[in-house]
């Protein structure tokens, strides 16, 4: 559930400001937000060193092993940093002289300063690459001295007395010898070595950088609520909310600090945050808003129970399959196994109920890393890929329709309230056609019954007023467009079944593949191994796509489409230390 917030705005003397923000913090209760923009050039320099503090550590590899900084981070970071940047430099300069060595490996070693030293002698040489044949075209007074030979080509230094101009390309000089290059390389290499085994070394304060990171986001958020306070001559003021069933704490705090205090229920135009209460078995669910990054506003509803339910569901159709319902159920219990010391284990039983989820509609249809014929539905009825698609459609009208019977009890005792039973009605009937179209169901006589006294309840209470003429044209607005939405709606339910055949499928066909294999030899037992493992890994990472796209996507957009929710929420954040 949203739980109410209470707005509450704290007076004190501006000279008091920086005490008052240390109680609050210490509180830890109140979602502050700002009078006046932060924007001063400490709070800058702060989120600076933040995001080179993240770089650090970042830099650094990870070891078990960690130690604390007892001051000293901010010459840490910037050592790590400066490091990091000639290691940067150092590959750089690796890269261009190995690409130097296998240029110049085929001249031979010689050294450049030689070669010049000779032109200021008067003695002209330049290198060059040449065919057989290019060689007969070679200048009078020019001597060809071969350095190498690589099939054709000629690696040759051209000398003269005088400049010539040749016939054929020149090659400039390197800036070093091949042996200078070769020493560069492994002196670049060491180096970079050296700063690997020092960054190795400093591992250990990996933890104490990542605990910077943190100190630094409570002194940026200290510094922007003080600076983002309001003012008034020598009296500053801090607005926000806080849960109604906290408030007491801070007005008690308040009269402890002698501030003044104005406790109020926030108004119509006022978008205060959302905090979520759920019981623990409902928070299950909460890895998928945070992964989706979605919350409800303020005024909207919590849909977390329904989520989780009908998200449930959609997993076991979309993945279809009881062996990989399995594999998840296993896996879920490895990652707990190795992440035994994270807190929220949320993740973790979640995984247990989807992968359950689909264990229970595999052994219901009768697949189990594919189809068998060992293997017979539990729930005959769903052997017919008809019903299915029945039962797909028949979901999405149930879904849809407690959308509109929320709708309706939020709007109650408003006439408005009797449009959203009229929705059901339309869903209802849409739901029997589109069985009708799709299906070839024959379309019971009640069906357009419905129909009609769903959309009068809508044309008519969807803004009542006392002119009925008036109310009809208001109702009839863009009535035609929602009803061809609500068709497409619950006709996109069918996407359960589309997908979790369609994994079925590629299930079954990779299984013939390697029945095809056959295990007459260990070779063709290997390959038919590998076939199924790498077809089904295939499916099992495809059919978690699936949900991403499919199984939020019902919830998220056709069903909140159907409860008017924009999900606009603001997430409640108090102002509060960090550990």
């Amino acid at each position: 559930m949203i739980v109410e917030m209470k707005k509450i705005i704290l007076v004190m003397q501006s000279k008091d400001l920086g005490v008052a923000l240390e109680r609050l913090r210490n509180l830890g209760l109140l979602h502050v937000e700002h009078e006046n923009l932060a924007l001063g050039e400490n709070i800058a320099k702060m989120k600076e060193e933040r995001l080179r503090a993240i770089k650090a550590a970042a830099i650094l590899p990870d070891t078990e092993n960690q130690r604390s900084l007892s001051g000293g981070e901010g010459d840490t970071v910037a050592g790590i940093l400066d490091l990091a940047d000639e290691k940067e430099t150092l590959i750089e300069k690796l890269r261009k002289i190995k690409h130097e060595i296998i240029t110049w490996e085929d001249w031979g070693d010689f050294d450049p300063e030689i070669i010049d030293e000779m032109s200021d002698s008067k003695i002209r040489v330049k290198l060059c690459k040449i065919t057989l044949q290019e060689k007969k075209s070679i200048p009078e007074g020019v001597i060809l001295e071969e350095l190498a030979r690589k099939k054709n080509i000629i690696y040759c230094a051209a000398i003269s007395e005088k400049e010539i101009t040749l016939p054929f390309e020149t090659i400039a000089l390197p800036e070093m010898s091949l042996k200078q290059m070769i020493v560069e390389e492994k002196r670049s290499e060491s180096k970079i070595k050296e700063i690997e085994k020092i960054f190795l070394e400093k591992a250990v304060y990996k933890n104490a950088l990542r605990q910077y990171e943190k100190y630094l986001n409570s002194a940026i958020e200290f510094n922007e609520i003080s600076e983002g306070a309001g003012r008034f001559e020598k009296l500053s003021y801090v607005k926000g909310y806080s849960p109604i069933d906290k408030a007491g704490l801070i007005e008690r705090a308040a009269l402890e600090e002698k501030w003044a205090i104005l406790v109020s229920d926030p108004a119509e135009n006022e978008a205060p945050p959302t905090l979520i209460r759920n019981p623990k078995w409902i928070r299950i669910i909460e890895p998928v808003f945070n992964i989706i990054n979605t919350i409800p506003g303020y005024r909207e509803i919590d849909i977390s129970l329904h989520f989780l339910i009908f998200f449930s569901i959609f997993f076991g159709m979309l993945i279809g399959d009881a062996g990989y319902g399995l594999v998840y159920f296993i896996a879920g219990l490895a990652m707990q196994r190795k992440f035994k010391k994270l807190k929220d284990k949320s993740i973790f039983f979640l995984t247990y109920v989807l992968s359950s989820c689909a264990i229970i509609w595999g052994l219901m249809t009768g697949v189990f890393f594919g189809p068998h014929e060992w293997l017979k539905p539990m729930v005959p009825y769903f052997a017919d890929n008809t019903n299915v698609q029945s039962f797909c459609f028949l979901i999405g009208a149930i879904q849809l329709s407690i959308a509109h019977i929320w709708k309706f009890l939020r709007k109650m005792p408003s006439l408005k309230a009797l449009s959203d039973v009229g929705w059901i009605c339309i869903l209802w009937a849409v739901y029997l056609l589109a069985k009708t179209l799709i299906l070839n169901f024959e379309l019971p006589g009640f069906g357009k019954w419905i129909f009609i006294a769903g959309s009068a309840l809508v044309i008519l209470f969807t803004n009542p007023v006392k002119n009925i003429f008036v109310g009809i044209g208001t109702g009839l607005g863009d009535f035609l467009l929602k009803v061809v939405s609500s068709f497409a709606d619950i006709v996109s339910y069918i996407r359960l079944f589309a997908v979790g055949l369609a994994g079925v499928a590629i299930a079954d066909a990779f299984n013939q593949i390697a029945g095809g294999i056959g295990v007459g030899s260990i070779s063709n037992v290997l390959l038919s191994a590998f076939v199924l493992f790498a077809g089904h890994t295939l499916n099992l990472a495809m059919g978690i796509l699936a949900i991403l796209v499919h199984g939020v996507r019902l919830n998220v957009l056709e069903f909140s489409g159907h409860l008017d929710m924009e999900w606009s929420g603001v997430k409640y954040s108090p102002f509060k230390s960090v550990k």
